[in-house]
């Protein structure tokens, strides 16, 4: 996994390549691993990894990105050649601001969240999860469903990611997380139950609790009947919830971004990211609810109240 110093050194050489006014890297980095069960028993286990980086250069307000995932000298040479080809042929775009400045970021943030103490969210335990130890938290599951009589099939995933920004005017910003996700579905003969969680930090996650919630709704759905039609109030768990609305976000809300053109709205989305969650709901499903209904962005800071701008 990429380390900021790295991640420094990697942008050290991308200025030597680059002649541009301005130069701008995004970097990332994840690792991911599954371990995948069905019929009571381990099928499949992948891990992978991969890093990823951007570069913007600017020429005077002709600006451009290119982006690759091979991190050695030729490949990192030709993809600064290939930004500053790029946008050499750009027309001159007389509303780019510049690329902000260390002191400038700090100065937007003073007073938000981020000010404030930000809770981590990576955890060495998560980083650290072998497979040995998700086929034991498999077997804490297998084990429940063995004891209620049910077949049981889900995954158990991890990972670790990291994410930063460098440029030529000062800013190098860095943000590392971790994650971990069991789901798990118990069948029985003609029933069934689900249930899912997942957090940056391991130690939050209980296979075997989860997997006793999950057996004990396809016990209480056992032998189901028809049901007449009809108004009925319907009551969806958090996690089915967040499925829900994550889907229409990447479906619905890039569409509208590639259509409609509001830098504005993104920029209000992404101060809204940063913000910590309330009375049950994050402020990122607020964003994305309201972005979803509206078309519009929160205001400032303000996603409490939903008040909204064009």
């Amino acid at each position: 996994m990429l380390t900021f110093e790295q991640s420094a050194a990697i942008f050290d050489r991308i200025q030597r390549y680059s002649s541009a006014d301005e130069v701008e890297l995004l970097i990332s980095g994840n690792r991911f691993a599954l371990t995948r069960f069905a019929n009571n028993a381990i099928h499949q286990n992948v891990a992978d990894e991969n890093q990823l980086i951007s570069v913007r250069t600017n020429f005077g307000g002709r600006t451009a990105r290119a982006t690759t995932n091979k991190l050695d000298e030729d490949s990192l040479r030709r993809v600064v050649e290939s930004s500053e080809t790029l946008a050499k042929v750009q027309q001159p775009d007389a509303e780019l601001l510049p690329m902000p400045s260390a002191n400038e970021a700090s100065s937007n943030i003073q007073g938000s969240a981020r000010a404030r103490t930000v809770p981590s969210r990576h955890f060495t335990e998560t980083a650290a999860i072998t497979p040995e130890a998700r086929a034991e938290g498999v077997r804490k599951m297998v084990e429940v469903a063995v004891r209620h009589k049910l077949t049981t099939a889900g995954v158990f995933s991890s990972a670790e990611s990291v994410e930063g920004i460098l440029n030529s005017t000062g800013l190098h910003d860095w943000h590392e997380q971790t994650f971990a996700e069991v789901s798990i579905t118990m069948l029985g003969g003609n029933s069934s139950g689900w249930q899912k969680a997942n957090s940056p930090d391991l130690r939050q996650l209980d296979p075997g609790r989860l997997a006793e919630i999950a057996a004990q709704k396809a016990l209480d759905s056992r032998d189901p009947h028809d049901l007449g039609a009809g108004k009925y109030t319907v009551i969806l768990e958090p996690a089915a919830v967040l499925d829900i609305v994550g889907f229409m976000f990447w479906i619905l809300a890039v569409r509208r971004f590639s259509t409609s053109g509001r830098s504005s709205t993104i920029a209000s989305v992404r101060n809204c990211l940063e913000r910590t969650s309330i009375s049950g709901m994050t402020y990122r499903t607020r964003c994305r609810l309201a972005l979803l209904s509206t078309g519009k962005a929160c205001v400032g800071n303000d996603c409490r109240s939903l008040k909204m701008e064009s």
